[in-house]
């Protein structure tokens, strides 16, 4: 137990330095950023880097780095508002879904999530974009219509892991009504699980919505942002390879951090990892 106590330490800490020096580098975007993101230079187009542009200037002669860091506010906020939107949703069909298991209510929760698990990701995403157009917005709708099925299935697997206990039958008995049941055991119970979990599936969800912009569904020119911004530079690769490395090295080591978070918070706080150790 202390080797995973020592272990999740470690990667939790280094997971929570490299997000913090990343978001404290985007929040800072205005005062760090060396040019404005969407000012052209087209006599400087494709320059490489140098002092006054330290990742170059990408087709237009926008800075690349400037771009990067505005386009991470973008990226991030685009992101951690879709995770919280399907996470609330998740914690609540989990609950209900849990709490009255068997009913219909269960049965036509539980058919939607089948339904949804069946349906590809990318398709959704793509009709969505046929209906509403193409936008970040339509993006994080299709996104969040999709995402919040896993928060629900390990929410409803707490529940019903919960129910059993013998706490939560005197509970009953001692007439607790079904809302005070919900908030005050079952909801503390599924917080840790599920917020292991989201910490995961955020790292998903900024390569989701990151590739869902490359091929050309989510933020639009002229935003920066960082999957557009690939997808801005992929016809220039091999004269300028340089203009990806950006939000390249940025997705990757944001990625890297929530994963390392993730890592850390489930030796720290599974309980089923512990009894095993």
């Amino acid at each position: 137990m202390n080797r995973l106590k020592m272990k999740g330490s470690i990667s939790l800490t280094a997971g929570i330095v490299i997000l913090g020096l990343l978001a404290l580098a985007i929040a800072a975007a205005p005062w760090l950023a060396p040019y404005d993101p969407l000012q052209q230079h087209v006599a400087e187009r494709l320059e490489k880097p140098s002092i006054q542009h330290p990742l170059g200037q990408d087709r237009f002669g926008r800075d690349v780095l400037s771009r990067t860091l505005y386009g991470g506010q973008n990226t991030l906020l685009a992101s951690v508002t879709a995770l919280g939107v399907a996470l609330a949703i998740g914690l609540i069909v989990g609950l209900l879904a849990g709490m009255y298991r068997g009913s219909l209510l269960d049965t036509m929760f539980m058919r939607l999530i089948d339904v949804l698990l069946a349906f590809p990701f990318m398709v959704l995403a793509m009709i969505v974009a046929a209906l509403f157009g193409t936008s970040l917005v339509h993006l994080l709708i299709a996104v969040v219509s999709v995402w919040w099925v896993s928060f629900a299935r390990v929410t409803r697997s707490v529940v019903l892991h919960v129910k059993s206990n013998v706490s939560f039958a005197a509970a009953r008995v001692l007439g607790a009504s079904d809302g005070s049941l919900m908030w005050r055991q079952l909801l503390p119970s599924a917080i840790s699980p599920v917020l292991i979990l989201a910490t995961f599936e955020l790292g998903s969800l900024i390569l989701s919505i990151a590739a869902l912009s490359f091929l050309g569904l989510g933020a639009q020119p002229p935003a920066p942002e960082w999957g557009s911004m690939l997808a801005d530079g992929r016809d220039h690769f091999l004269q300028a390879p340089h203009i990806l490395l950006g939000p390249a090295i940025f997705i990757v080591l944001t990625v890297l951090a929530f994963n390392l978070i993730g890592e850390g918070l489930r030796d720290r706080l599974d309980p089923y990892e512990k009894s095993v150790l």
